[in-house]
């Protein structure tokens, strides 16, 4: 089964991105700075820090994988140049400037893991004005492609491999960012460059890109590719692109068209990609001028939404508290600073003890309430 550990044994197995990385924070910190490794993971950039003479490093990390970085820092003997901070940085305050701030999470097309916001932020908040950014620009690329095997992600709820009670799947699988690894020989057209994204600078609400394409073969279009290459520091680059036999271990990402539509060498392609970052949508068009069609997609439309969580997303609608909210201030409640953790749950079960139907749901709410919620 993939877990956590599965997915940063491979970030540290990709020796293209450790060399990269490597290189660019030995050139970016000095000696005796303050590094903060945002995002850190198991740890490895802040410790490739520590090792280029960091005077010490923030390792800032919401998820458990920060106690791999933290045993790993402090056996490799760096635990008093070393703090640790599980939490997410937009929670987190500090009094001291840093210097540098490194951090991994360029993703498959650059816009993945909320990047653009949460440097931005960083900077502002954390980052001495004079101060260094790693990674510090992101190239998005795309291109038209003929996937071959890739375009049963789409076909397989179609193709009679499953109940045909569940092809309308086929629509909002199409609606979707998959990760995929091609190459050069998938492209139907040279590829474009979108935009160059400098890390660490305000983020647009809303991006749009278009670029033109001329078909160099004829083919099958799927889709299109899209991927980045990534400026960490001066002329220290890494890229997970289809073109290159020196790229990052990580696929690219694949926007597809619902069903694959022939076309012919010296063919005009015109896309648009659209971004909301915040909100982590992404939406694509293909247009084949020469015949008037136009294909549009959106990583929305495959989100399976129900009319309730529509609902919800209305700004203007008066909030009221629904049961979970109900049940939340009615544990809170009785977090008085003086009552332990046991006493709070012992009390809420014995007067509330109709809070979920049932008390598996009521006891688990309260632990995961006053785990979130609480200190001390």
């Amino acid at each position: 089964m993939s877990g956590p550990l599965d997915e940063h044994y491979g970030y540290l197995a990709d020796r293209v991105k450790v060399e990269r990385y490597k290189a660019a924070i030995e050139r970016a910190v000095r000696p005796g700075q303050l590094v903060m490794d945002l995002g850190c993971g198991s740890g490895l950039l802040g410790l490739i820090a520590l090792h280029s003479g960091a005077y010490k490093v923030l390792f800032l990390e919401k998820d458990p994988i920060i106690e791999v970085a933290r045993r790993t820092v402090i056996d490799a003997g760096f635990g008093d140049r070393a703090e640790f901070y599980h939490t997410s940085s937009y929670e987190l305050r500090l009094i001291d400037r840093v210097d540098v701030i490194i951090c991994d999470h360029v993703g498959y097309f650059g816009l993945d893991y909320g990047i653009l916001a949460l440097l931005a932020d960083a900077r502002h908040r954390f980052l001495d004005p004079d101060g260094t950014i790693v990674p510090a620009d992101i190239d998005l690329k795309l291109a038209p492609v003929e996937t071959g095997t890739e375009r049963e992600l789409i076909s397989r709820w179609t193709n009679g491999s499953i109940s045909p009670d569940y092809a309308w799947v086929a629509a909002p699988a199409a609606n979707y960012k998959y990760g995929v690894h091609l190459g050069s020989d998938s492209l139907l057209a040279a590829p474009g460059a979108l935009a160059t994204l400098e890390l660490g600078e305000t983020a647009e609400e809303f991006l749009r890109w278009q670029t033109d394409f001329e078909c160099s073969r004829d083919g099958e279009l799927d889709g299109l590719l899209g991927w980045f290459d990534c400026r960490l520091f001066a002329d220290i680059h890494m890229t997970n692109s289809p073109t290159t036999d020196f790229r990052l271990d990580r696929p690219q990402a694949f926007f597809p068209l619902e069903c694959a539509v022939r076309v012919h060498k010296g063919e005009k392609i015109r896309t648009s990609v659209m971004a909301r970052p915040a909100d982590r949508i992404l939406a694509w068009t293909i247009e084949l001028p020469e015949r008037g069609e136009q294909f549009s997609l959106s990583t929305f439309n495959g989100l399976l939404l129900d009319d309730e969580t529509l609902e919800h997303s209305h700004r203007d609608r008066v909030a009221q508290l629904n049961d979970r909210g109900k049940a939340l201030r009615i544990v809170l409640s009785y977090c008085d600073g003086v009552r332990t953790v046991a006493e709070v749950e012992a009390k809420v079960r014995k007067e509330h003890p109709d809070l979920f139907p049932s008390a598996l749901a009521t006891t688990k709410f309260i632990q995961q309430a006053l785990a979130w919620n609480t200190k001390g």
